[in-house]
């Protein structure tokens, strides 16, 4: 009788976008110094890439990027020459009714 060892755990992430039918598994092998990546739809691998640490910290460092990307507010709009023109005539419309000289 042989055993058959127990499946190396790993971690999942559902894609909720889409109903929950795929899925990312991370799956460290230390025997072989690689971490698994592999691609599910319903119960089904459908893909997968083995990186090695370096590799692995590479894809982290270029998610994290991208987190941050997606966090940071949005760059600011680029001035409007119209509301420029409108704020300027404002002022000087402003200075003139206190009486002071316009800017």
């Amino acid at each position: 009788m042989s055993v058959v060892p127990f499946p190396t755990p790993g971690r999942w992430t559902w894609e909720s976008a889409r109903g929950r039918t795929r899925a990312v598994r991370v799956s460290p092998h230390a025997e072989t110094g690689v971490l698994a990546l592999s691609l599910w739809r319903d119960d089904r691998c459908v893909g997968s890439v083995h990186l090695t640490p370096e590799e692995a910290a590479s894809l982290v460092g270029r998610l994290s990027e991208a987190l941050a990307g997606l966090a940071a507010p949005p760059s600011p709009a680029p001035p409007d020459p119209v509301e420029d023109r409108l704020e300027h005539l404002e002022r000087r419309l402003r200075a003139l009714e206190e009486g002071t000289p316009p800017a």
